[in-house]
């Protein structure tokens, strides 16, 4: 297992896998046996950081707040709550009102209460807002984190789906008012590339090269979602991604027929699969990356962690 560094607000470093497990479906579209058998195996090989979030899985029937259940329900089987460093997500709109702004301090409040409850703990390592809303200065959102923060709920926090100038902006404020500054961000970022500016649904935010510089000379870590770009480059298609799939069709593009042909080229040379290939650019990078990855099968995850080579540039 490879792993990075993530500085606090104190200055105090924590090291974190690489390789961040992701748990959307526990509970849900994956039984709590195969779920508790994909953590027992990124346990086994290393992994510590697991990433839930408060919305999971509400776009499914009984599926709120499974995931966390789930993990909360293994961690404390397993005894193991203190070897992990556990992330969940909240202010997430209403599934039913995607517009709707859930970044007041009572909804702020409401959500990481339920997760603390959901996960059996009475702490979250690292708790992320799940949506931006940037008619709410950052002022409102940063106090009600540094309290959460104060009363020991929250030991760090972290922005997903906003934008890295919101983010400085932010942490700008936080610093000249004492209060606690986000230390990382989490947005979709892969080796293929996206198309359009909310490809993963309303309030979603890919990586572009402007953000990635921002991030860089900040030296702010990014942990990326859908790093595996929903595997389009590990189904054997065409050098030319002719026949992709419906699925894909957010990632056809002539950059991305470029990047999947420099891919397969690569993963010849390294003797690695094109899974493990794509997940080198993001834990490889000049950026500190971290992937945050999915599967449905064990042999899945054996092929992630199985991850070898040099890093994969553009």
């Amino acid at each position: 297992m490879k792993y990075g560094m993530i500085k606090d607000q104190n200055g105090i470093w924590h090291k974190l896998s690489k390789i961040i497990l992701g748990a959307v479906k526990f509970g849900t579209d994956m039984s709590e046996e195969l779920s508790f058998q994909v953590l027992d195996l990124y346990r086994d090989n290393g992994g510590n950081v697991i990433d839930t979030a408060r919305c999971y899985c509400d776009w499914l029937e009984n599926g709120h707040g499974v995931s966390e259940k789930t993990v909360g329900k293994w961690l404390t089987e397993r005894d193991c709550r203190e070897e992990f460093m556990l992330i969940t997500k909240g202010g997430h709109p209403p599934m039913s009102d995607m517009e709707q702004s859930r970044l007041t301090k009572h909804d702020i409040f409401s959500d990481i209460n339920e997760s603390l409850e959901a996960l059996r703990t009475d702490y979250i390592d690292l708790y992320f807002l799940h949506r931006d809303d940037e008619k709410v200065p950052v002022k409102t959102i940063m106090d009600s984190l540094d309290e959460l923060v104060k009363l020991g709920k929250i030991r760090m926090v972290g922005a997903s789906n906003w934008r890295a100038e919101r983010i400085l902006e932010a942490n700008d404020y936080a610093r000249r008012s004492g209060k606690t500054p986000f230390v990382a961000s989490q947005i979709q970022w892969s080796y293929a590339v996206a198309k359009g500016k909310e490809a993963f649904g309303y309030g979603t935010l890919s990586m572009d090269d402007q953000q990635h510089q921002i991030y860089l000379k900040a030296e702010i870590p990014v942990l990326a979602y859908t790093s595996q770009a929903n595997g389009v480059f590990s189904c054997g298609y065409k050098e030319d991604l002719s026949d992709i799939a419906k699925k894909h069709e957010v990632f056809y593009s002539e950059g991305n027929i470029e990047l999947y042909q420099k891919l397969i080229k690569y993963c010849k040379k390294n003797e690695i699969t094109p899974t493990q290939a794509a997940l080198d650019y993001i834990i490889k990078n000049e950026l500190n990356g971290f992937a945050i990855v999915g599967c449905s099968k064990l042999e899945q995850l054996q092929e992630i962690l199985g991850i070898t080579g040099s890093g994969l540039n553009l």
